[in-house]
């Protein structure tokens, strides 16, 4: 008695679809073994697995049965069962069932694989199946295009902040949902905090996550960057105005996204290297490059991320500052490690913080820079009277045209340099409020450096390092020195 492996598959989509599910492919299949007087051996199912590739449990267990020749038919009540890719088909009848003298039928298709011409047209069949597959694919791309165009959803489960309406099959806003996501998008954008930041804020509130027990930064990005909030719908990286109602507005979510924009592009590519763009060569002063090397031995070891002084590594020629400079490759991850623990301890020195603070507060005082404005003001009263004075003596023919505009020339040019001068004590005086926010960000940048760094994405890590350090020097013995930035730290320098 022939033994049948009898297969089925349906996939996701077709699990609603009139006599495909798997109880209907099972019926027919034993039927047609009975009127064949055939045995089925086993069945090989494979629920909810796509057609379109070869990976499916029941399909492994299949190929490697045939393998061991556990059976005589594979049986199947349509070929895109099978597969609905040619090669796919072809792959399994001529490499698997014919050289284990296995046949291979259909329910609804007839067909003899033991002949050239039965083979031939198994695969027109085949072939057929894949047009209509990916026919299928193109439809409802094509469905899902318009349905953007037209502002619906497009199904599944709708974003954090709405619920779907079953019976108009639409979605709506989650009240209490929506004022969670209006919070995300201030807290990010007034407050400029990062995600984790945001995230902890959120726990701390004890507000429900979506999904998960807790927020993560992860699930804030997520937020942050999703259009379906401020009423669009997108499909293939463009953007269409939806039929729901906007949580927030247009102009906050496009301001928002132009925040994370900008937050981006601070940093050096790429961006796996932290002192990307303020780390230097102590021996010549040329600028270091992040570089990545796989080592050969011993396989499989991940690649090693190292600085190196653009003069040694001759990547760029307009870099070079010394074509025979030996500082070496120094390993990326030891010099961030020497960064970030001074930093970190830095940021315990209260004396050094403090000193740090007076620096960058030093009052001004204000009265001198306003009585030196006043001086030069009186001094560029002065230089107009004498210009005009050259004028009226040309007027009066007491001098020539050359002398009065060669004279007229050096008075003007004093009092531009004169406008500058009241130009700059005014920008001084102006710049006094702003210093002090400047120094009170810093010194909380500082001061929680411990408790903030770990929290922060890669990025956020980077704006700080920028931020607290103008630059980093190594040189070839691997000792580093740190810069400050002169305008806040009076070229204070720490040495390690």
């Amino acid at each position: 008695m022939t033994k049948v492996a009898a297969y089925l598959r349906v996939s996701t989509e077709e699990q609603a679809e009139q006599n495909i599910s798997l109880p209907a492919q099972k019926s027919r299949l034993i039927q047609y073994c009975q009127s064949k007087d055939w045995m089925v051996h086993d069945f090989y199912s494979d629920d909810g697995h796509t057609g379109k590739n070869l990976d499916r449990p029941a399909m492994k267990k299949l190929i490697l049965d045939a393998k061991q020749k556990k059976f005589d038919m594979v049986l199947v009540i349509k070929l895109d069962r099978l597969s609905r890719r040619q090669q796919h088909v072809l792959y399994l009848i001529e490499d698997v069932f014919l050289p284990n003298e296995i046949g291979f039928n259909s329910v609804t298709e007839s067909f003899d694989t033991t002949n050239p011409m039965g083979r031939a047209v198994l695969g027109i069949m085949a072939a057929f199946a894949q047009l209509e597959r990916e026919t299928i694919v193109e439809r409802v791309s094509d469905a899902k295009k318009e349905s953007a165009k037209q502002g619906r959803f497009m199904g599944g489960s709708p974003p954090y902040g709405y619920t779907h309406n079953p019976a108009t099959k639409s979605v709506v806003i989650d009240t209490e949902q929506a004022e969670i996501v209006s919070i995300i998008y201030d807290e990010y954008l007034t407050r400029q905090i990062g995600y984790q930041k945001i995230a902890d804020i959120l726990n701390e509130r004890k507000i429900k996550a979506p999904y998960v027990k807790y927020w993560s930064k992860e699930t804030v990005a997520k937020i942050l960057s999703n259009p379906f909030y401020a009423g669009y719908i997108h499909h293939k990286s463009n953007l269409y105005d939806g039929q729901h109602m906007a949580i927030i507005t247009k102009e906050k979510w496009t301001t928002v996204q132009n925040l994370l924009s900008n937050r981006s592009n601070a940093f050096s590519k790429p961006g796996d290297y932290l002192l990307s763009g303020n780390i230097y060569c102590g021996e010549c002063g040329a600028r270091m490059r992040g570089k990545t090397t796989q080592q050969q031995y011993p396989k499989g070891c991940p690649p090693t991320r190292y600085y190196v002084c653009y003069s040694q590594d001759g990547s760029a020629r307009h870099m070079v500052k010394d074509p025979d400079c030996k500082c070496g490759y120094k390993r990326a991850l030891e010099i961030e490690d020497m960064v970030i623990n001074e930093l970190k301890y830095v940021s315990k020195d209260k004396e050094f913080i403090d000193k740090i603070y007076k620096e960058m507060t030093a009052v001004v005082d204000t009265n001198v820079i306003e009585k030196k404005i006043t001086q030069y003001r009186k001094e560029m009263i002065q230089l107009k009277k004498r210009i005009d004075k050259w004028y009226d003596a040309y007027e009066r023919d007491s001098i020539s045209a050359d002398d009065m505009a060669e004279r007229v020339k050096g008075l003007r040019e004093k009092c531009e340099l004169v406008e500058h001068q009241i130009s700059d004590l005014q920008l001084e005086l102006d710049n006094q409020s702003d210093r002090i926010i400047s120094a009170t960000e810093v010194m909380e940048t500082l001061s929680n450096f411990q408790d903030v760094w770990e929290e922060c994405t890669r990025e956020e890590q980077k704006v700080i390092i920028n931020a607290l350090i103008k630059a980093v020097r190594v040189y070839k013995d691997t000792h580093i020195e740190l810069i400050w930035p002169e305008e806040f730290y009076a070229n204070t320098r720490i040495m390690l």
